[in-house]
């Protein structure tokens, strides 16, 4: 297993401070076989966001080229809106599919091209987001990279509604998609939606206010995934102000390991330290693995 090095040596440091100031753990159970399906599925849709032709086919089905997302080729799928904006922190890029075997509508962004690089890069400054809620700050990149296509997706997750007013809204992603799903939903509920977040190897988005208000959303269910030691969802540290919202779905088996639900456990609680927050390794090799290869097509 690789560990993160270089550039990422002061933000291991830091990581070891947050982690010793953490929340004491108040929740830990295994989950079921249907969840377990649920988490594969929604893992194959982010990582098929890593595929540039699925950036660059409304009107077509979702594929893989290197084989990672069978689940989804499976099922009868249609690009409805394909998206890859460059901002001042990177690009913006997923697409939104519905899925008719299934009966979902699948908002997805794209992770990071360049893992390391993208850690050794990320920025820890936090903005006013009280249009969420009183207190609330969010991490200025994310916030940012979501204005990009805000209004678009907006207008286009209200015409795939009216198209299919009986699917389930999903939001995905993995890295920093997965940031930016967790942005997405929060407004998308905002607006109104029922929306479903299945996310992977999250960073922190935001502070306590904004941890705590999306842990109490109804208006859907939060999975947030994690995997052993993953370095991501230790990013930005607590010790900037940063938090994690409950509930958090931590993978304990190993990398190219096929995941039984006695692997996955539910840890309840903001900010707990009995999932992977509470490890004491930093691994990038460990991000790279939720369920498949999730980042296989880049």
């Amino acid at each position: 297993m690789k560990y993160l090095a270089g550039a990422g040596a002061a933000a291991a440091a830091l990581l070891a401070l947050s982690t010793a100031a953490a929340a004491e753990p108040i929740h830990r159970r295994t989950i079921g076989t249907s969840l377990l399906d649920d988490l594969d599925l929604f893992a194959q849709y982010s990582a098929a966001a890593y595929c540039s032709a699925n950036l660059d086919s409304t009107g077509s089905a979702l594929a893989c080229s290197v084989g990672n997302c069978p689940l989804v080729e499976a099922a009868d799928t249609t690009i409805l809106y394909d998206f890859d904006e460059t901002n001042d922190y990177g690009d913006t890029a997923g697409y939104i599919a519905v899925d008719t075997t299934n009966g979902y509508i699948i908002l997805t962004f794209r992770g990071s091209d360049s893992l390391e690089n993208w850690i050794a890069d990320l920025t820890f400054k936090l903005i006013d987001a009280s249009d969420i809620c009183s207190g609330c700050e969010v991490h200025d990149g994310f916030w940012k990279s979501w204005e990009t296509v805000a209004d678009d997706i907006t207008s286009q997750i209200e015409s795939a509604v009216e198209t299919y007013p009986d699917y389930t809204l999903i939001a995905t992603g993995h890295s920093l998609g997965a940031a930016l799903a967790a942005i997405a939903a929060t407004v998308l509920r905002l607006d109104g939606y029922t929306v479903e977040l299945y996310n992977y190897g999250q960073p922190r988005i935001g502070n306590l206010a904004l941890a705590d208000y999306i842990t109490s959303e109804s208006m859907g269910t939060n999975y947030r995934v994690t995997h052993t030691d993953d370095i991501v969802p230790k990013v930005p540290p607590e010790l900037l102000g940063y938090a994690h919202f409950s509930p958090e779905y931590w993978i304990t088996s190993g990398n190219d390991v096929t995941v039984t639900d006695a692997d996955v456990n539910e840890v309840v609680g903001v900010d707990s330290t009995a999932g992977n927050d509470g490890t004491t390794d930093d691994s990038v090799e460990a991000h790279r693995w939720y369920f498949v290869h999730i980042s296989a097509c880049s």
